[in-house]
Formats: C-alpha cells, sequence, structure tokens
C-alpha cells in the first residue's frame, strides 16, 4: 500500500545571508524539485537525488559531480514513467556506478547506471509487492547491497528487505526479518553504515541492524516513543539517533555504544541541528544540518565528543539531508533564499571538523617502492589504526589523486594503484581517530 509522507507543519522560512563555511553549488531541477539527497563518495565525487518530498511530484533525475562540485550535470534516469513512478533514493559508489529504487502503485524497481548516470538498466527480477514501499537503498561497495521497504505482511511480518552480492544483477529477499512495533512504516530518511554494518529507523522508534550487509537482522524496539529520523554511527560500536522538534530546536538525542543493541537518552549542550546528521569519516566528528520550517532550526554543527557538545558552523543556510565522505567531501542539499526550491547542494569549506593537530602515527609502510609499474602495497600493523582509516594520496604538488574508505577491524593493507601516473613522487596519507601515516611512494 503507498502512504503518504507526513510533512512537518509550516512554511520554510528562508534567510539569504551566506556564510563562508558553507559555499553553494548552484544547479536545477525539472519543476524545481529539491535535491533532497546527497551522495559524497570522494572529494571529486558527489551525486544528488531530485525529490518531490515537499510537492508530492514524481522526480526521475540525478545530479552528480566529478570534479569536487565545481561542475554538476543534471541527469534523467531513463525508463522513469513520472506519470507512474517516482525514483526514491539513491546510492552510488564511484563516478560512474550507481543506483536508484523507484516507487510506483504496484511496488516498485532497482535500476543501475555503469556509465554515469547516461543510461539506466533494471537490475534483477525482484519488485516490490503492491502492499509495500520501497524506501532506501545503500550500496556498501561496487558489489554488495541491500534496499528496504515497509512491511508486506510475509515472510515473518518484518520489513521487505532484498540484498544482493553481485552488483544487483540478482537479489535475494532477507529471511525472518524481525517484526518493530506493530503497525510500523519504514522512514524516507538515510541509513547509517560502516563496515559490514547498516542500520535503519522506522517510524515507531525502533531502530533496525544488520551485521552482514543486510543478510540477516535484529531490531531494537522501543529506543524512543516517536519516530526517529536521523542516525549516523562513528564506527561499529559508536552511534546517534535524533528526533526533531518540529516546533522548537529542542531535539532529542540517543546515543549507543554497543552497535545499536541499547540506546540511552543523552543530555547535550550546544545547538544540534534537527534535519541531518552524519559521522565524518577519518575524524571521529559528527556533522548535524538543520531547515527552518518555522522552528529556526536552520544551520549547521559539529560534535567532537559524540554527541555531548555541539558547537554551531552557522546558523542561516537551511540544508537538507547531508552526507561525507571524508573532511573535505561534504555536501548537504540546498534550498533556494526566496522560492523554496531546489538550489543545488551547499559543499562545506570550513576547517573546523579535524579534532586536534593530528598525532603522527609509526609503523605502516609501502612497498615495492620505487615502483616499476605503479603498483603499491600500503601496510599498517593491527594496533596502529582503529576504526574508519581514510587513505589519501596526492602528487608533489598536494593535488588530490585518491581517496577511499577502508576499515581497520576488516584489514591491515590495501592495494594502491598509480599505473597511470607519471614518474614521480606521490603523498600517501593514512587517517584515523588513532591518528596519521605519512608515506612516500616514487613511480619509475
Amino acid at each position: 500500500m503507498k502512504k503518504t509522507v507526513l510533512l512537518l507543519a509550516g512554511g520554510l522560512l528562508l534567510a539569504t545571508a551566506a556564510q563562508a563555511q558553507w559555499v553553494q553549488q548552484p544547479f536545477s531541477f525539472a519543476q524545481d524539485l529539491l535535491p533532497l539527497y546527497t551522495d559524497a563518495v570522494d572529494a571529486n565525487t558527489a551525486w544528488a537525488l531530485s525529490s518531490g518530498l515537499f510537492t508530492q511530484d514524481a522526480a526521475n533525475q540525478v545530479a552528480r559531480t566529478f570534479n569536487g562540485g565545481q561542475n554538476w550535470t543534471v541527469l534523467t534516469v531513463s525508463g522513469v514513467n513520472t506519470a507512474t513512478e517516482t525514483v526514491q533514493s539513491l546510492s552510488a559508489v564511484s563516478a560512474t556506478t550507481a543506483w536508484v529504487v523507484t516507487l510506483n502503485d504496484t511496488g516498485g524497481r532497482i535500476l543501475k547506471t555503469s556509465d554515469g548516470g547516461s543510461t539506466w538498466v533494471r537490475q534483477g527480477t525482484n519488485a516490490f509487492s503492491a502492499d509495500s514501499y520501497p524506501n532506501t537503498i545503500y550500496f556498501f561497495n561496487a558489489n554488495e547491497g541491500m534496499v528496504m521497504g515497509d512491511p508486506d505482511g510475509t515472510n515473518g511480518g518484518g520489513p521487505e528487505i532484498y540484498y544482493t552480492a553481485n552488483g544487483g544483477t540478482t537479489w535475494t529477499r532477507s529471511l525472518n526479518v524481525p517484526v518493530g512495533t506493530p503497525d510500523e512504516y519504514g522512514t524516507f530518511f538515510p541509513p547509517a553504515a560502516v563496515g559490514n554494518s547498516i542500520w535503519f529507523p522506522n517510524d515507531e522508534g525502533d531502530i533496525f541492524h544488520s551485521t552482514d550487509k543486510g543478510v540477516t537482522w535484529t531490531v531494537a524496539r522501543g529506543v524512543a516513543s516517536e519516530p526517529i529520523e536521523n542516525i549516523a554511527f562513528r564506527d561499529e560500536q559508536n552511534g546517534l539517533a535524533v528526533i526533531a522538534d518540529a516546533n522548537a530546536t529542542n531535539h532529542e538525542l540517543y546515543r549507543t555504544a554497543d552497535g545499536g543493541i541499547t540506546w540511552r537518552r543523552t543530555t547535550y549542550t550546544g545547538p544540534l541541528r534537527g534535519w541531518g546528521l552524519d559521522n565524518v569519516p577519518g575524524t571521529g566528528n559528527y556533522l548535524s544540518v538543520g531547515i527552518n520550517l518555522g522552528n529556526g532550526d536552520s544551520g549547521s554543527s559539529y560534535s567532537r565528543d559524540n554527541g555531548q557538545t555541539w558547537t554551531s558552523i552557522e546558523n542561516n543556510i537551511n540544508h537538507l539531508f547531508v552526507d561525507a565522505a571524508g573532511p573535505t567531501a561534504v555536501w548537504s542539499g540546498a534550498v533556494n533564499a526566496s522560492t523554496g526550491a531546489g538550489a543545488g547542494v551547499n559543499k562545506l569549506t570550513s576547517t573546523v571538523l579535524p579534532t586536534r593537530a593530528a598525532t603522527v602515527v609509526l609503523g605502516a609502510s609501502v612497498t615495492p617502492n620505487p615502483s616499476t609499474d605503479g603498483f603499491f602495497r600500503v601496510q599498517w600493523p593491527t594496533a596502529t589504526h582503529t576504526g574508519t582509516i581514510v587513505l589519501t594520496v596526492a602528487d608533489a604538488l598536494g593535488r588530490q589523486l585518491q581517496q577511499r574508505t577502508l576499515e581497520a577491524s576488516r584489514a591491515t593493507e590495501a592495494t594502491l594503484d598509480l599505473s597511470q601516473q607519471k614518474a614521480g613522487v606521490y603523498h600517501i596519507k593514512l587517517e584515523s581517530l588513532a591518528g596519521v601515516s605519512r608515506l612516500r611512494a616514487q613511480v619509475l
């Protein structure tokens, strides 16, 4: 059964002043639809999805950038008939590869692009049932992903969830997904994912969790008595969940330290924002953003102490959902200050997010060095880096060439391909909560 999303009451109260910490990167979708969802891949690559959430219009466009947002290209998702179907959620893993899930009156479809959005192909033969509603799609890498929908009354009664291990060619339904609170629905809020784990809330105050990329699931029931909106995790144990105050800025904050098994409401200080929440990989920080829906919640803030204290970045920009791939790769959806229509995205340029002067972490190595073919093996001892590791490669002039996120709990090495680069010296940086390892690699 297709359900209608209930929006917060009140019109957008928009300010025109800008802050140097965020730079607006404009582009326009058809019908002035909002770029509600953003998906940051790395410092150069990001995607955005058109949404008719506020207008209830159908949407079938995405936007993407390959140069850090200097230029954005708007593309139509081919094969989507906006008379009967709308693109519901987006997940991207590179400049070329992304997936969307669509909604129609007979269920939903999963579409994939492998050429940067120029063409889209239906994935698999599975479709959501007419009694369900696909809410969100997420890919951990180019092969493994999951898609979540509302309960459809079968398979034990829990949410309708499918997973794939071959890039979406085939999908398998997750078995025995637990039931949350009776009469539950999913939500349109983005899931949180770290390593092999993923979490999503429902509209009854429950939070679902998978530790194997969507194959099996557990649920923490009754975390809150209201719908949980935003969740974010800085590692596989520590996470935050927010319930926004629709009338003011007294948002509820919940915290877990055991991977989401148990949650407790947390008293915090400072301006936590209620619309969007994410962790910033490589820093251990959280970032919150808000929009003024009559409650004065515009602005952005960050926390360096697991949500206990929030520090304002600015308080007059209206933000939609935010996504961070690293300290230099943070985007949120933007709103036109005079019309309330979509206005592209905001990119964070502030330097406030790093926690402190980085601790130098020794013990990492790169071999062979120099390399005649441009391939290297970057290694680090198990005890040197913890949590999420951001690996960055720059040339001799400091221009970033590559960036990717690794999990210290899953690997102690990575393969580096510089075979397409010119002969010379390249700088390698490994950043985690433990600090920074700096290496040099020479291509002959």
